[in-house]
């Protein structure tokens, strides 16, 4: 990856200013990086540099074509643009006159996912339609996290039913609660998970689903499968591949849960019936 540090896209709509201002007011963890997507106003630059002034730690900029991305800095997406990271660094592009719909979140969260996997974090506050269900699953598939507001406590709520609809949203809850959320996931993927022997525990875990479910994942990809299952472990306050593999002993219920995210767009090695039959 790119990044020494997550990445944290926030997409929301253009009357979201409310809400990224309850984000940002819980004083969000340090060391990561913030980028803020949406379609905005020519003045939202000048209004959100203000509303975000008071965290002196971090350092807000209207996002520039070429621009690496640096932890401790919110970075804006300039007015009637495109923008996508590629190697850390953001992309800044024309939209155009193009009627149809601009998909921008979609566009910035796909390229988040390609670019950083694991430590890629998507947010759904607000906004209309389903731009940004497309960016949500490339998230999940690559490992990363995602957290939606529940659109029945926001105007703008049909963007969030969309994501929640996928089944691919990992945290549903309120934007002052989001910082909180976002500091535990991060803190324990810093430090989680340090298995010597990790990748003996990680084919124990494939050997117990085999043994115990209808699926065998001897074909996979062991590298996306061990980070779909380290990204569960740590949701599940898990510290250690060992501990959550006794946890899926005594727990057929998570055992199955875990075989389900492994069936979400993982693509076998090679030709094998994930149905043992």
């Amino acid at each position: 990856m790119n990044a020494h540090h997550h990445i944290v896209s926030i997409g929301a709509s253009a009357g979201g200013m409310e809400e990224i201002a309850s984000f940002f007011d819980q004083k969000p963890l340090a060391g990561v990086s913030y980028v803020i997507i949406q379609h905005w106003s020519p003045d939202f630059r000048t209004r959100m540099a203000e509303l975000l002034a008071r965290h002196l730690e971090l350092v807000i900029r209207e996002a520039e074509n070429g621009i690496l991305v640096e932890a401790d800095h919110v970075y804006i997406i300039p007015y009637d643009k495109y923008m996508t990271l590629q190697k850390g660094r953001l992309l800044v592009t024309d939209k155009g006159r193009e009627q149809r719909p601009h998909g921008t979140i979609d566009r910035f969260f796909n390229s988040l996912a390609a670019d950083q996997g694991e430590k890629a974090i998507g947010v759904i506050l607000s906004g209309t339609g389903n731009d940004g269900t497309d960016g949500i699953r490339s998230i999940h598939q690559a490992g990363g996290m995602v957290i939606a507001r529940d659109p029945e406590t926001t105007e703008f709520g049909g963007m969030p039913a969309s994501a929640i609809a996928t089944g691919l949203v990992d945290f549903v809850a309120e934007p002052e609660l989001m910082p909180v959320i976002i500091e535990k996931y991060v803190l324990q993927s810093r430090t989680a998970l340090l298995d010597q022997n990790e990748e003996m525990t990680m084919q124990m875990i494939l050997d117990l689903i085999r043994d115990n479910t209808t699926f065998d994942f001897s074909g996979y990809q062991h590298a996306t499968l061990s980070r779909r299952t380290r990204k569960r472990a740590i949701n599940q306050n898990f510290s250690s591949l060992a501990d959550y593999l006794s946890f899926l002993k005594g727990t057929p219920e998570e055992m199955s849960a875990l075989a389900r995210e492994f069936l979400t767009g993982v693509t076998p090695n090679y030709p094998n019936q994930q149905l043992r039959r």
